[in-house]
């Protein structure tokens, strides 16, 4: 009985379709007695991700978010300052955090007394508002990303795609602020913490990423199952650090390993 912590973005779902045959490779982890956590770099609150995977026919299991390693990066900050979407706002306020959305403020207004500047994703970018954030860093604020992401993967008429991730945003704030983020989610500290403060130890951590899912997997000294489905193609083989396995998607993944593959 093993413990998988599998990603969600490029591995259970791209877009707003599930990739084939995820829903039934968590089942079948489930059925043979292994735990699975969903861990994500999307800074949405957890309880949305579950709604999703509800959606899309996937078993229930916990689910942690970057939105749960910044709760946890800024235990003890007085007042965050958040450029990201409204459920990244809401999450980290309905954890304790003394929180405000950059985009309730006035223009340009006022930012004194700001501790920590948290960024998130967000679909639209407002140059004003990255400015902002940007003055309240250049002013001696904490500065926090979600994740440094640098694509996100999705799917569009003409099949997959790759986005900007809030990498890229974050690259923006950075530029203007003159200075370097600390990181919350994979494969940084603050979420690896949360993963085994919640969980305990963990076997195997599956992504489509080799820079953060493989990283992270290193980090807690584990497996590290790389799936093709997403962000990495065959084409980019190999990677480092070197997958323990690679799949086609979660689903090959799996089968692979219960039919015994190392």
């Amino acid at each position: 009985m093993g413990l998988w912590v599998i990603d969600l973005d490029g591995v259970v779902w791209r877009g707003p379709e599930a990739v084939p045959g995820s829903p039934d490779a968590v089942a079948s982890l489930l059925e043979r007695g292994d735990r699975v956590v969903f861990c994500t770099n999307d800074a949405a609150g957890p309880a949305d991700k579950a709604e999703r995977l509800r959606r899309l026919g996937v078993p229930a299991c916990p689910v942690i978010t970057s939105a749960d390693a910044v709760v946890a990066a800024c235990a003890d900050a007085a007042a965050v300052l958040v450029l990201g979407r409204p459920g990244l706002v809401r999450y980290l306020g309905d954890s304790g955090l003394p929180v405000t959305d950059v985009a309730s403020l006035p223009d340009g207004g006022s930012l004194d007394g700001v501790d920590v500047v948290v960024v998130g994703a967000l679909e639209d970018w407002d140059r004003s508002r990255i400015g902002m954030a940007a003055d309240a860093v250049r002013s001696g604020a904490r500065f926090l990303a979600a994740n440094d992401d640098a694509t996100f993967p999705t799917a569009g008429p003409d099949g997959p795609r790759l986005l900007p991730g809030n990498g890229a945003l974050v690259a923006a704030v950075a530029t203007a602020a003159g200075r370097s983020p600390e990181i919350a989610g994979k494969p940084h500290a603050p979420m690896a913490s949360v993963i085994v403060e919640r969980h305990g130890p963990v076997d195997v951590v599956v992504g489509d990423k080799p820079e953060t899912d493989g990283a992270l997997a290193v980090a807690l000294g584990a497996r590290y199952g790389l799936v093709l489905s997403g962000v990495t193609s065959a084409a980019d083989l190999p990677v480092g650090p070197v997958p323990w396995a690679v799949g086609a998607d979660l689903a090959d993944l799996v089968g692979a390993s219960g039919a015994g593959r190392p």
